[in-house]
């Protein structure tokens, strides 16, 4: 399990999510995604149970749950799934912590890549993850809907 803390000011925290924290990623998933992208309940139920190890909260510093993400992995590669931080919570670095939990507890599990999509008009969310050391393999044409496209992007984990 990882747990990753700042120092003051900002105490925040990532833990590894239980189902009590449901609620709370429900709320921020309907805040960041449009109706026809948003994943339903029963799946991050299922992620959860299934993959508990890679299923990661945020909390800020009134420890509140502002943002979450989780992979799936398999065959030596972490498939990130979802990661969304509450729109109010944006560009604080709550999404890069969740990333950096991701990728100690894929080292740590043995994977050796991570990858994602997103939608290629996301730029800030595209500058991060290249930030982060993701590259872009490929394009998804119409991926999250007509003429919406999604970069499939990579990165290689150290070991």
């Amino acid at each position: 399990m990882v747990n990753i803390v700042l120092e003051p000011p900002s105490e925040t925290i990532v833990r590894t999510a239980t189902l009590d924290d449901i609620t709370a990623i429900m709320n921020i998933e309907n805040a960041s995604f449009d109706w026809f992208t948003r994943f339903p309940e029963i799946m991050f139920i299922y992620y959860l149970r299934r993959f508990s190890d890679f299923f990661f909260v945020v909390l800020d510093s009134s420890e509140s749950i502002v943002g979450y993400t989780f992979l799936e992995p398999n065959r030596g590669c972490g498939y990130v799934m979802s990661i969304a931080v509450h729109p109010r919570s944006r560009n604080q670095g709550y999404a890069e912590l969740l990333l950096e939990a991701l990728e100690s507890e894929g080292v740590e599990k043995g994977l050796t890549k991570m990858k994602l999509d997103v939608r290629k008009s996301n730029l800030a969310a595209i500058e991060l993850y290249k930030k982060l050391g993701f590259v872009k393999v490929h394009t998804k044409m119409d991926y999250y809907g007509p003429g919406m496209d999604a970069l499939t992007m990579e990165k290689q984990l150290d070991k």
